[in-house]
């Protein structure tokens, strides 16, 4: 374990000359009344700018990527973050010769793993490179999701109480990039999960640690988009998927890696540390790739909005799924008001649905839209579409190829229900108005050439990050994220706003008063619609394939992302950690933790793999400003 030579003499004095120093995990705290002074400082600064004041909106929109964050691999005594810390902490001390780190001869603790490999022989080289002599009982399926029925993935799961379970399925591609192929491939693998997670949330007893791996579904690199096609994201839902499960089941800690189709085998063995390495298992999502290990953060939108202001298309068609719902009709009513701005706009809009009526909750604003329009002199119109049918979206698009200018997809269900009570039933009518129909019109606009298409969103979720009760939803908005990378990866325009909870309209609007206090007093409570749309404003000037548009409350944040006593509690506060950094604590809590917080000033300065895409020269200044 750490031991107070860690901090050295030297700390006091450096906190003398550095009070900021005094926020450090590495060096003796001797005077807390500072250390908390220094804190309240860190947390009044950062709440002025989420906050906004009376001439200035809150910041509504975060973006995310990922970082590097190095660490070493695991020990067959799982001691390797222990002598890492301490080499961070003094690495003076830990340069004798040689003679360090000291050997240890502990006797290793064995762990029993259950493994449903990958057809392409990641698993296979994960286990060969397990710390040594750490693997006990192993069972190793090598089947295709496909392949499985409930019972036999119940009788596997409850065969043995494992400390480990990996499962590599999601690596696998479907067959083809055919819709029905993606689809197809996606069922089985959802029947796959559903039934291993409900299983695991019937008796938690039977799984210590559960690892999910998919490949590539987090690139940006046009080369393996373009290679690969629409397949390389057909498992990205998996990430929407183990976040809520994390929630839902904190007891047991959720670790999802994205890894690269063109890993070297060298380079399993750092694979093999992340699963293997108990000290913060679950508490990121990673990245491992060739050139490292890469961990998720978010980050305010404003430094990212390099993009400039966004421009509507002169003329043409732009189309607007779930139009007629309150969030459509919002849509549209602010795309005239940027008409009106920008001025000079003859397209047309029109609001697509399978009933073509407007109900009567939103009839005030459909009344607003047709006054707006008239003045305007733009033309909207109702036109029927089921977009979670992909017949009625090929004759949409069709219909108005080759003058689509745009196109909003803001349609979609909730089937909200515990793990316990989820089917394959709801997961189908979500999927269906949400990602499927995401993929329905992507591949008729592959299919149907709209050379003039300015824009394509699809409205997705906070609920990716994980939220109780949505696994199907945040499943399917998750895939959606994956979309739109996909498409900007190729070139395509696309973007996904993850949507928090809007105030003024859908079910919000309904609220008791009881709801609506409760909402407010809660992290990120619902916001007013000039405020998402600020925070779209915002997304769209970072031209990011996604970003969260929410309202956070940073009296309420700051106590919930310093809580970490569960995985999925230390997830959280990682993943916000630049937005709302957590206090020092206890260093010897969990030595991953005070180690991620003793580099997240580095971490977080560095340029992330999206922004090296997407605004290359941004990265590389970024890079040269942290490297001095």
């Amino acid at each position: 374990m750490l031991t107070p030579q860690i901090a050295g003499s030297r700390g006091a004095e450096a906190i003398k000359s550095d009070p900021q120093r005094a926020l450090s995990m590495l060096t003796p705290k001797t005077d807390l009344a500072q250390v908390e002074r220094e804190y309240k400082k860190v947390v009044a600064e950062k709440s002025i700018d989420i906050r906004g004041s009376a001439n200035k909106l809150p910041q509504m929109c975060w973006t995310v990527d990922f970082y590097p964050e190095h660490l070493p691999t695991e020990s067959a005594q799982g001691n390797s973050m222990h002598y890492y810390l301490q080499h961070l902490a003094d690495p003076l001390a830990c340069a004798d010769g040689g003679k360090w780190p000291p050997p240890d001869t502990s006797e290793v603790q064995k762990e029993d793993v259950l493994v449903f490999s990958d057809q392409y022989g990641f698993c296979n080289e994960i286990i060969q490179n397990a710390p040594p002599g750490r693997i006990g009982m192993k069972n190793v399926q090598g089947k295709p999701a496909s392949a499985y029925d409930e019972k036999t993935i119940q009788k596997l799961v409850q065969l043995h109480q494992w400390d480990l379970i990996v499962i590599g399925l999601g690596i696998d591609p479907p067959p083809s990039n055919s819709v029905e192929d993606v689809h197809a491939h996606q069922d089985a693998m959802v029947f796959f999960m559903l039934t291993l997670i409900k299983t695991l949330a019937d008796d938690s007893r039977f799984c210590k640690r559960l690892c999910v791996l998919t490949a590539d579904c987090f690139a940006m690199e046009k080369e393996i988009h373009k290679e690969m096609g629409i397949s390389c994201i057909a498992n990205a839902w998996l990430f929407g998927f183990m976040n809520t499960a994390r929630v839902e089941l904190p007891q047991i800690p959720h670790l999802y890696i994205d890894t690269e189709w063109a890993l070297r085998s060298e380079n399993s063995k750092y694979l093999a540390a992340e699963i293997f390495r108990q000290e913060g298992f679950g508490n990121n999502h990673v990245r491992i790739l060739n050139r490292g290990r890469y961990v998720m953060r978010k980050k305010a939108s404003t430094s990212f909005e390099l993009g400039g202001e966004f421009q509507l298309p002169d003329d043409g068609v732009i189309g607007i799924s779930g139009g007629n719902g309150a969030l459509g009709l919002v849509m549209c009513g602010w795309i005239l008001a940027k008409a009106h701005e920008q001025g000079g706009k003859r397209f047309k809009i029109q609001l697509l649905s399978r009933s073509m009526k407007v109900s009567e909750q939103n009839m005030g604003n459909w009344r607003k839209i047709e006054e707006a329009a008239a003045a305007l002199g733009i033309i909207v119109e109702h036109a029927k579409c089921d977009v979670s049918k992909g017949e009625s979206v090929d004759e949409y698009i069709k219909s108005v190829t080759p003058d689509l200018t745009g196109f909003i997809h803001s349609a979609g269900v909730l089937a909200d229900a515990m793990i316990a009570n989820q089917t394959m039933e709801k997961f189908n009518q979500v999927f269906e108005g949400k990602s499927r129909a995401a993929l329905f019109i992507h591949d008729a606009l592959e299919r149907y050439q709209n050379p003039r298409l300015h824009f394509y969103w699809m409205f997705s979720s906070s609920s990716v990050y994980g939220n109780m009760g949505q696994l199907p939803y945040s499943s399917s908005n998750s895939w959606m994220d994956a979309l739109g990378r996909h498409r900007r990866a190729l070139g395509k325009p696309a973007q996904a706003p993850q949507w928090g909870a809007w105030g003024e309209v859908g079910m919000a609007a309904n609220m008791d008063d009881l709801s609506r206090k409760r909402m407010l007093a809660s992290p990120f409570p619902y916001f007013l619609n000039i405020e998402g749309l600020h925070g779209l404003e915002q997304g769209l000037r970072t031209r990011w394939p996604y970003f969260e548009v929410t309202k956070a409350n940073p009296d309420i944040c700051f106590g919930m992302f310093n809580q970490n006593d569960a995985s999925s509690q230390c997830n959280a506060s990682n993943l916000w950690s630049d937005i709302f950094p957590p206090a020092p604590s206890d260093p010897l809590k969990s030595l991953y933790q005070t180690y991620t917080h003793s580099v997240r000033a580095q971490v977080h300065a560095q340029p992330g793999l999206f922004l090296e895409t997407l605004y290359p020269v941004e990265a590389q200044r970024r890079e040269y400003e942290a490297e001095a």
